[in-house]
């Protein structure tokens, strides 16, 4: 069972929100932390203590002003020859991630069976700029499955500038793993999988690719 004190326990944070709106946040990486992967669940922890969970769906590097390209050095450069030489240059350019909103937590509200009341909608306010963000843990992962309204949002509402089957099956495979893989984890996409059925309108062809998709990132 989950409890309630692993959700109220924040991971190291690894990025700073640097745009915010209803539906997705903008998160600028630390230099020294790994960018999340795509199809990864990260949480914001706002001023009131809630909990905004977001799924991973793009990440860039580039140049800190806008408009501007970073130009290539030539074959001769290593990267540890780059760092040695010209570190200023990791001063110049930074990561960032985009990730969609699908879920939240008020901190405190729980369910009969004593986990966390976390719900799979649009949360009453938007992340507040310079907000820490985090990756989530597998607890939390995992009660970002049934009932699947984030599947729903996802396969129902995608967003145009991301392939959707492509961050589908993702969630999948980190559903699988957060439920211990094994037999809980096949239970688990196993569920997942049926209430994806429904919402592709029975479309077995397009299952079967995702499934697919799901089953190599594991």
């Amino acid at each position: 069972m989950v409890l309630r004190g692993d959700l109220a326990r924040m991971s190291e944070p690894i990025a700073e929100v640097v745009a915010s709106s209803t539906r997705e946040i903008v998160a600028e990486v630390f230099r020294e932390a790994e960018p999340p992967p795509f199809g990864t669940w990260i949480e914001v922890r706002t001023a009131a203590d809630h909990r905004l969970y977001a799924l991973v769906s793009h990440a860039e590097t580039g140049s800190l002003e806008p408009g501007r390209r970073a130009q290539a050095l030539g074959p001769g450069w290593t990267p540890d020859a780059i760092q040695r030489e010209m570190p200023q240059l990791q001063e110049l350019i930074r990561t960032t991630v985009r990730a969609q909103v699908l879920g939240w937590w008020d901190g405190q509200s729980t369910r009969p069976d004593g986990r966390p009341r976390v719900r799979q909608s649009l949360p009453p306010q938007i992340a507040a700029l310079h907000d820490r963000v985090a990756m989530c843990e597998p607890e939390t992962v995992a009660l970002l499955g049934e009932p699947f309204d984030a599947l729903r949002t996802l396969a129902r509402h995608p967003d145009p500038a991301v392939p959707a089957d492509e961050l589908i099956a993702a969630v999948l495979a980190g559903l699988y793993r957060a439920h211990g893989q094994g037999d809980e984890g096949e239970r688990a996409l196993l569920s997942a999988g049926r209430a994806l059925l429904r919402l592709l309108d029975d479309d077995h062809e397009r299952l079967t690719s995702i499934l697919r998709r799901a089953q190599d990132a594991i």
